[in-house]
């Protein structure tokens, strides 16, 4: 019998391009600020660059583009990691969480780094909505998803075994594969504007089940308890004791 559900954070319970973009608007407001240009020009050639070119050297990029020094690429990358995010839970991911909380113990694994990830899950009021939050980050870098650690730790705080666990998450090899090869069942989240939508599932670990919105979780697993909801609680109440 399932127990738990943990998710993936970013693309999963919200949409990861909410908080690039109040990420990017900090940094255009800051060069704009320098006379490199209009706000909305530098927040639109950084989206370009982030979502189409590459991810990962948005800056580098930007710089050669609106000819700022390099030399800043630093202090820009501290903005991004310390802004405090202006995002907001989707109404449907609250939706969710409350129902399903009525019968599973919840918990969130998620990459990226502490203190970014920290002021993410505040902004989404994430903590009061779930049991258990993992960020791999706090439990060092060579332990981010796909290692097994982070999911495991997630499973001994919910009292829980992976078996008796569903994953949800966007990216093939760090939420599927790293969950299912634990004997975790799968549920990968496509969404529309994903950063990782078109990247094929892994022929070794395909998800046990694919949507497209969160809402979808409710209907296309036949997890839920048979039990009524007032039984259910009941279980809670006395394993709570």
């Amino acid at each position: 019998m399932i127990e738990a559900i943990i998710f993936d954070l970013d693309d999963t319970l919200y949409p990861e391009i909410a908080f690039i973009r109040s990420a990017f608007a900090t940094v255009a407001e800051f060069l704009a600020d320098r006379g490199i240009g209009s706000p909305h020009q530098i927040l639109s050639l950084l989206e370009h660059i982030h979502w189409e070119i590459d991810r990962d050297r948005v800056f580098q990029h930007a710089a050669r583009r609106l000819n700022f020094d390099p030399g800043w690429i630093p202090q820009l990358v501290r903005m991004v990691r310390s802004h405090v995010p202006k995002i907001e839970l989707p109404p449907e991911t609250r939706e969710v969480l409350v129902e399903l909380c009525r019968h599973f113990r919840l918990g969130i694994v998620t990459d990226g780094h502490r203190e970014v990830q920290r002021r993410k899950l505040a902004a989404l009021d994430l903590a009061s909505m779930v049991d258990v939050i993992v960020c791999t980050d706090e439990l060092g870098r060579p332990f981010w998803k796909p290692d097994p650690l982070p999911f495991l730790t997630a499973c001994r705080a919910l009292k829980t075994e992976p078996m008796r666990v569903v994953f949800v998450g966007d990216h093939p090899r760090r939420d599927i594969w790293g969950a299912a090869r634990l004997g975790m069942k799968t549920v990968r989240i496509v969404r529309y504007d994903g950063y990782f939508r078109h990247h094929p599932d892994l022929a070794e670990a395909p998800p046990d089940y694919r949507i497209t919105h969160l809402s979808e979780l409710i209907d296309c697993l036949d997890i839920v308890p048979r039990s009524s909801r007032h039984e259910r609680r009941e279980y809670l109440l006395e394993n709570a004791a």
